[in-house]
């Protein structure tokens, strides 16, 4: 199962999780593929952008209204919201970030040729 990441929003504990289905929706609303569109997170984002994204990966990645995530972005803040899909987006692919990368080689990592 995709891991998922859990956050406080007006009161209420959610779940945001990039499911297939999240992925697909966000690939269709952002017309390019999942790896193009985190790539862009990375580069900078639009507010459009990281609304489509909490709302395609919330309730624990079966997707929220945009009204709702429009709502969750005024709780939390919007850099708090784009750095909360970069935690999503890490959860989904953790061979892709850095952290998942230094744990896997994290054994012989010291180790010299």
């Amino acid at each position: 199962m995709i891991s998922g990441v859990t956050k406080q929003i007006g009161g209420t504990s959610e779940t945001f999780r990039m499911t297939t289905r999240a992925m697909m929706e966000i690939e269709d609303a952002l017309g390019a593929g999942i790896v193009d569109a985190m790539k862009g997170l990375k580069a900078g984002f639009r507010v459009g952008t990281v609304v489509r994204l909490l709302s395609a990966c919330a309730d624990n990645g079966s997707g929220r209204d945009l009204a709702w995530a429009q709502w969750a972005i005024d709780e939390i803040g919007l850099a708090a919201a784009g750095e909360l899909m970069g935690e999503v987006a890490e959860a989904a692919f953790p061979e892709a970030s850095s952290k998942g990368r230094q744990a896997k080689n994290a054994k012989g990592a010291d180790r010299v040729k």
